[in-house]
């Protein structure tokens, strides 16, 4: 299970305990996306995490979206990068550490293909995948969802691990992981009461 960050959700004392209470349960994947805070902003909040959990005792990994100034500057597993942004880096040569994890957002069997091209011809490891959105969720109000039918073919594409995204609930998780590797959730752990139990309901499938 990863966890994707979103403060706007709660207060930050929530908001760090629902992180500490999702690692305490068994999640091994943070993916901090706060993505309108400033580099200062997102470095004070980096070490409140770490404080918070004890990161530095290596129980999960702590994965920054998109920002390149602090993936390189701060003790983060690796980063989650959209796919137009990885493909710009890749173009410009950047280098992409082997110990480091590369998580990329992807969104149609196209990008999928693109990526294996990418990833055959030039022997780059790519740890995971998100593909989204699977069901509806405020988050894209107004889009319509891929449904897990991208989860099936992606699977026939590519043998990088598929994360789904998008209105993963305990209800349809089971669905879910007939054809992806794990999922990601945001909203449901940070607008719930009790964090734990949440995690027991997703788990208990």
């Amino acid at each position: 299970m990863y966890l994707i960050t979103n403060r706007h959700l709660c207060d930050e004392n929530h908001y760090l305990q629902v992180i500490d209470d999702a690692i305490n349960s068994g999640v091994k994947n943070i993916i901090l996306r706060e993505k309108d805070m400033s580099d200062d902003e997102l470095t004070d909040l980096y070490y409140k995490i770490v404080d918070k959990t004890n990161y530095l005792d290596n129980k999960f990994n702590l994965i920054i979206n998109s920002n390149l100034n602090l993936y390189k500057k701060l003790k983060f597993s690796g980063i989650h990068l959209p796919f137009e942004k990885f493909k710009q880096l890749f173009n410009d040569g950047f280098n992409f550490e082997e110990n480091k994890i590369l998580g990329l957002s992807l969104h149609s069997t196209m990008e999928i293909i693109y990526l294996e091209r990418i990833i055959k011809d030039n022997n780059i490891k790519v740890d995971y995948i998100t593909l989204s959105h699977i069901y509806e969720t405020k988050c894209k109000e107004n889009l319509k969802p891929k449904g897990t039918n991208l989860l099936k073919e992606g699977k026939k594409i590519t043998n990088v691990s598929i994360v789904a995204l998008g209105g993963i609930l305990p209800s349809n998780a089971r669905e879910v992981l007939k054809y992806a590797d794990d999922f990601a959730i945001m909203s449901t752990l940070f607008t719930c009461e009790n964090v734990k139990l949440k995690i027991q309901e997703y788990t208990s499938i």
